[in-house]
């Protein structure tokens, strides 16, 4: 089927299929052939459930497009990650801002809805951000709706995403019945029970534009299905290496899984050399500059920044949470440009962005669990993995590589893996945590006012199709309870509503619990002479929502002697159970509490790194959980009228979003400053905007790190110059 003839039977404009000419897009995939039949462009709700790369996303964007400009509608895209909304995002406005799209992308501050969001024809949103925007009574927006494309729908499955997206689809079907849904995933094993809970047509389908062979590697051949096999002939010490070599002696890419961090970057390290071998001149001047780029400056370079830095150069990259959110997207954007040929990473890559390679090697298939010890990783999860094998438009097939250590092994990953059902999705809205937030945001969001209520909108979820509902009426009374004796919600006549504090714990985005602590532990500092910022910074560590870094067995007695010296700061104690009585939790909340303390005290990020055994981008990613949990505090510390509480949590706040002492506060506001330059600024006699005020280009100009374009900015944002901004004021909408 022709996409030409396609657009021009729906009556799409020229333009649109100009756009799509150029785009190189001509025939439709078989599986985007039957979602036309189907009739999505009929308006028709539809799941598709088809591998990576067989065109999902094309099938959405049309639909989207027939609603836009031919009934002048409005689209939701809602996607499980803020890299994906990034991509997606960056996608769509260079494809279609010449037709007057307006397309705006929300994944902020939980509690910060944008009045301007209803401007965007195509809005591209986390579901936790549209799940906040209902919180926020933003019922404009599911209203206005005539599609919702939910990209991943799987991740229902997912125990942290997984109730949120799922109560979020139960409320758009509620408010807005006629709007059209489309679901996209991945092959999902009970497809069709999930989207006769969504009550769409159904495309499921296992045809891939790129054909996928998969296999597993042992004694120098990978072995395929029906007895065929390959022998490898490449010299390296490691298999990883040599089929890493055979790959790229190809002309392939390849993408390596493996089950931690750790080994992410011993096998970069290792596969180094063979790689090296095979890279051009003009290669390597490429990928040099791309080293010194994740290198960073001499200021916020860290061991594992170089440890990066050196890999790519020799043209291999890890890639896991431990790096920083730009340090991951440089090496993402390096390996679709074919400049990085070799991603060593954890699982958490396939689940993420688009980067498809030749070949994906799936080396451990074994992964330790917490009172389990190594056990093998989902069937789903490997699926998911081997999927990012074959480049469309550049590889013939892709492959998905195993690794065996023995014959019998490697008859146990056909049976486990290649010749293996992914497991079936199910519903995690059971869980307590999740049930007793998303109840108090349903009565704090006026969508129920009982138990019988709440009941009758948990029938729609996935949840009740899936008969997991037994004694759930039960469970729903117990948090009722539990929520009106915390003061969250109180009954008038046979109604539910929820209190000043319920409805501010819904709008910050809080697990309830998570409320109480702060409020208590808010209540004790009060009541306290003295106020130590790490008293505050251990009690958001305390709450459900926070990051906690993991202790390991040699934790203890550094822990103790940190607990030791601070005893007397701690809002919390282990003598107020329940609870600090787990000891491991306690262990934990101290750990944690200890590496933000050191970042306000501006301890150098390598040395924070190599003291807690952490990435910078687990720094930046406890910062963020930090500040958030300190926008709730001082919120609640203003609704209970601390105020002398409040200018505190608001300053720590600052410092703990710059790494900075409370004397930096003022300088570090400065856009392009930042913590090191702001203690540089400090060191000169720049201490205040005063001091900067009458001073010369110049004379900033020689301060470390301060060249003369910066040194002007910061003098034209002290004397109120209207360029002057704000770093706080971090936007949620790009446009």
């Amino acid at each position: 089927m022709k996409l030409e003839d396609v657009l021009i039977r729906y009556d799409f404009s020229p333009q649109v299929i100009q756009i799509f000419r150029e785009a190189g897009i001509t025939e439709l995939y078989p599986p985007q052939k039957s979602a036309i039949e189907k009739g999505i462009l009929d308006g028709r709700s539809l799941l598709l459930s088809v591998p990576t790369a067989a065109g999902k996303t094309l099938v959405a964007e049309l639909c989207m497009l027939k609603s836009i400009l031919q009934q002048g509608g409005r689209c939701l895209y809602m996607v499980p990650l803020k890299a994906l909304a990034s991509e997606k995002y960056e996608d769509f406005k260079a494809k279609y801002a010449g037709l007057g799209i307006k397309v705006g992308m929300a994944t902020g501050d939980f509690d910060s809805p944008n009045k301007f969001l209803n401007r965007y024809q195509i809005l591209i949103a986390t579901a936790e951000k549209v799940d906040s925007l209902l919180r926020s009574r933003a019922q404009w927006l599911i209203h206005s709706l005539n599609v919702v494309v939910v990209d991943e729908i799987h991740f229902i499955n997912d125990g942290s995403r997984g109730p949120t997206l799922e109560v979020l689809i139960a409320r758009i079907k509620q408010l807005n019945p006629q709007a059209q849904i489309v679901g996209l995933s991945a092959t999902i094993r009970n497809a069709r029970e999930l989207s006769d809970w969504l009550k769409t047509e159904l495309v499921l389908s296992n045809w891939r534009p790129v054909p996928l062979k998969e296999g597993v590697f042992y004694s120098d051949r990978i072995f395929f299905e029906e007895g065929l096999s390959r022998l490898i002939r490449e010299e390296a010490l490691e298999d990883v290496g040599k089929l890493t070599l055979d790959t790229l002696r190809g002309k392939g890419q390849v993408l390596i899984f493996v089950n931690s961090r750790r080994s992410a970057q011993a096998v970069s390290r290792q596969i180094c050399k063979d790689v090296s071998c095979v890279l051009k001149p003009e290669e390597r001047k490429k990928l040099a500059l791309i080293a010194r780029r994740l290198e960073g400056t001499s200021g916020d370079s860290t061991k594992i920044c170089r440890k990066l830095a050196e890999a790519v150069s020799n043209g291999v990259a890890f890639h896991h949470a431990g790096l920083k959110p730009q340090q991951r997207k440089l090496i993402e954007d390096s390996f679709r440009e074919n400049s990085i040929k070799v991603i060593c990473s954890t699982p958490t890559l396939a689940a993420g962005v688009n980067l498809p390679a030749r070949r994906a090697i799936i080396r451990d298939f074994k992964r330790y669990e917490s009172a389990v010890g190594l056990s093998y990783i989902p069937t789903s999860e490997y699926k998911q993995c081997a999927g990012r094998a074959g480049r469309p438009q550049y590889d013939e097939y892709g492959e998905a590589v195993l690794i065996a250590k023995s014959f019998s092994e490697s008859q146990a990953l056909f049976e486990r893996y290649i010749d293996a059902e992914p497991e079936p999705i199910s519903s995690k809205l059971d869980n307590e945590s999740a049930l007793r937030t998303h109840i108090l945001a349903s009565i704090a969001s006026g969508y129920v006012h009982d138990t019988r209520g709440m009941f009758d909108f948990m029938a729609h979820t996935f949840l009740a199709h899936q008969k997991k509902t037994a004694n759930l009426l039960e469970a729903l009374a117990h948090i009722f309870d539990f929520l009106a004796r915390e003061n969250f919600i109180e009954k008038s006549g046979f109604r539910y509503y929820a209190t000043p504090f319920g409805q501010t714990t819904s709008r910050l985005y809080v697990d309830p619990l998570s409320s109480i602590i702060l409020r208590d532990g808010l209540k004790k500092a009060f009541s306290k002479k003295t106020l130590s910022p790490l008293g505050f910074l251990h009690l958001l560590t305390c709450c459900p929502d926070s990051e906690l870094l993991s202790v390991g067995k040699n934790d203890a007695e550094t822990l103790e002697v940190f607990v030791q010296s601070c005893q007397d700061e701690l809002i919390l104690t282990p003598q107020e159970p329940p609870l600090l009585e787990d000891a491991y939790f306690y262990q934990a909340t101290l750990k944690t509490c200890w590496m933000l303390s050191r970042w306000i005290e501006e301890e150098k990020e390598e040395t924070i790194c190599d003291d807690f055994g952490i990435g910078p981008g687990d720094i930046y990613r406890h910062v963020e959980c930090a500040r958030w949990l300190l926008q709730a505090m001082g919120t609640i510390a203003e609704l209970f009228e601390f105020k002398k509480l409040t200018f505190l949590v608001e300053d720590l706040k600052s410092r703990v979003h710059y790494g900075i002492k409370e004397e930096l506060l003022e300088l570090a506001q400065l856009k392009g400053v930042g913590r090191v330059r702001a203690r540089n600024l400090f060191q000169k006699g720049f201490k205040k905007f005063n001091d900067l005020k009458f001073r010369s280009v110049e004379e900033l100009s020689y301060v470390p790190q301060i060249g003369k374009t910066l040194a002007k900015d910061i003098l034209d944002q002290v004397t109120g110059s209207p360029r002057r901004k704000s770093r706080l004021a971090v936007p949620e909408v790009i446009e």
